[in-house]
């Protein structure tokens, strides 16, 4: 005899939510006997020991020509090794239950249909996507043979075959299916079932890969909305949607509104692991330590990655490959708030890391490469930061497309070295090619055009071909209005870079206007004591005075 014991929760009568959801899941498990129904129920919520304790007992008292009665057994024996991740012998299960259906059924009976579906299930998680495959569309067969085209497995079928597309990297036949899914159970679901949640975070990710990151938040709310309506505040489920939400905010550039969704997920790790000890919590905390970090809150943004560097020393033999991100992270901290030599040390530890993990091809290595460059950089030694460089374009030229942003990055990252030796007919070889992949793989009002053609502007200076550099800083601004709000500082910037220009080349009537403008944005965006406001004023103060001398000198001319 087995006692039960039952945890039991007091809820409401009156929600209708609640009633919906139960009505639906008596439903799902209609047709089926105590034990049988019993165990079902266990998996849908998770306690697999438990099931597999039932269909056991159930099994023992089954007569050996049962055949059905023991597929049905195998088939959810094989759902509890699924869900506990031993995928071989759910395989093995499954395949059982297979071979007993067809001593009653044939071939193409929906009884066959479950165990196909399970069986591609368990070949996807082992990465055969086309055994997956294979397996979806026996399913699908028995299906539109046998099933309306409303019926519910219909739709975790379009799913399943969505999510094998998706893992192809065929975005829009995964779309497509997600979409088939999504129409079959909106109108059989109750809206607050969990399937509904999987498959908006499906579509969700599927606009997000396209780059349609305004959709992807869209089908992500919608997630997070069924989630709260169905699942526990603390469940693991909603973890990963409040992270997917700030990570897409974090692409959209919108890193306060990403932190407030980290924050979500923190406190749901909180609650699910009190001893403060899991990889999920890590990863948590080195999110939210990038987002204070492009926040240029770069003691906050250490504070965290520190956090999760600790969770990841107590869970991680040392030189695990997770702990090269995290030490790259803490170097660009370090970076940030000019602790060059803590950052050098951080950089090194990841870069030693990723070159014993990783193939000496990785563009991660390069990614090291190109932080440790930055450092020599900054500790003016030139050589060294260029063979740093050089060998991370190395790797970029032989594992990217050669229009490729990263790759123009790194060119311009050695024009930079060259110009700095004044070795300025290099440097403008490396910017001219950095110049020729920007235009091919970014929109013409990319940022990182504005910056390279900010450098072009200062090569040109230190050249003396002003009017070329006039030109290359005319581009950097025009771009810059685009894509920085009308009062940022380093509209500023940008406006008192060319009004110098031209006052240098003698332009002093053109130079008025763009020292007038850089005053008044900055008045609108700094403190009234801060050093770059008190800069623009003196520009303009002693242009006024220079434009007075010159006035009063024609006059004295026209009298001559």
């Amino acid at each position: 005899d087995v006692l039960w014991r039952v945890k039991l929760v007091l809820t409401n009568d009156e929600d209708r939510d609640l009633q919906v959801l139960g009505e639906q899941l008596e439903k799902e498990t209609a047709g089926s006997t105590g034990w049988s129904r019993l165990g079902q129920l266990l998996i849908q919520v998770g306690h697999f020991s438990e099931a597999k304790e039932v269909y056991l007992t159930l099994m023992d008292s089954l007569s050996s020509d049962d055949y059905e009665g023991l597929a049905n057994c195998y088939h959810q024996l094989g759902m509890v090794s699924n869900g506990t991740g031993n995928y071989t012998e759910a395989l093995n299960l499954y395949q059982q239950a297979v071979e007993l259906h067809l001593k009653t059924f044939s071939e193409g009976d929906i009884a066959l249909a479950s165990s196909y579906s399970n069986i591609g299930g368990v070949y996807y998680k082992l990465g055969d996507y086309h055994k997956a495959l294979s397996m979806y569309e026996k399913t699908s067969e028995i299906y539109h043979k046998t099933l309306s085209p409303d019926d519910s497995a219909l739709g975790t079928l379009y799913n399943n075959i969505g999510t094998v597309y998706n893992s192809l990297e065929d975005n829009s036949k995964a779309l497509e299916f997600y979409e088939k899914s999504l129409m079959i159970r909106q109108k059989i679901l109750p809206s607050n079932h969990p399937s509904l949640a999987v498959i908006h975070r499906n579509i969700a990710i599927i606009y997000e890969k396209a780059g349609k990151l305004t959709n992807a938040l869209e089908f992500y709310q919608k997630t997070l909305a069924v989630q709260e309506k169905s699942l526990l505040p603390n469940h693991h489920e909603r973890f990963g949607t409040y992270n997917n939400i700030a990570t897409l905010f974090d692409t959209m550039g919108n890193y306060s509104e990403a932190l407030k969704y980290y924050e979500k997920a923190r406190d749901v790790c909180y609650k699910v692991y009190p001893n403060n000890d899991h990889p999920d919590l890590a990863s948590v905390y080195g999110n939210m330590g990038a987002a204070y970090d492009q926040l240029r809150e770069y003691s906050k943004a250490l504070e965290f990655f520190e956090k999760s560097l600790a969770i990841r020393q107590r869970l991680l033999p040392h030189d695990h490959p997770s702990f090269a991100q995290t030490y790259n992270n803490m170097g660009s901290a370090y970076d940030n708030l000019c602790e060059h030599e803590k950052a050098m040390e951080y950089y090194q530890k990841g870069f030693e890391i990723n070159k014993k993990t990783l193939p000496s091809n990785h563009p991660e290595l390069a990614i090291s490469l190109n932080n440790i460059g930055s450092m020599y950089d900054i500790m003016d030694d030139y050589p060294k930061a260029l063979e740093c460089y050089y060998q991370a374009l190395d790797i970029k030229k032989e594992t990217l497309p050669s229009h490729h942003p990263s790759i123009s990055n790194t060119y311009s990252n050695i024009g930079t070295i060259y110009k700095r030796m004044e070795d300025y007919s290099k440097a403008l070889e490396f910017y001219e090619k950095s110049l020729d992949v920007y235009k091919i793989s970014l929109p013409p009002n990319h940022s990182n055009l504005a910056v390279l053609y900010n450098n072009l502007g200062i090569l040109y200076d230190s050249m003396e071909n002003f009017p070329k550099a006039l030109e290359c800083h005319e581009k950097n601004l025009e771009i810059s209005r685009v894509v920085l709000p009308a009062n940022h500082p380093d509209l500023a910037t940008k406006l008192n870079t060319i009004g110098s220009l031209l006052t240098d080349i003698g332009e002093y009537s053109k130079a008025l206007p763009f020292y007038q403008e850089a005053l008044n944005t900055a008045r609108k965006s700094l403190p009234p004591d801060h050093p770059d406001l008190q800069e623009y004023e003196e520009n303009l103060r002693i242009l006024k005075d220079i434009l007075k001398l010159y006035i009063k000198s024609m006059k004295r001319g026209c009298k001559a």
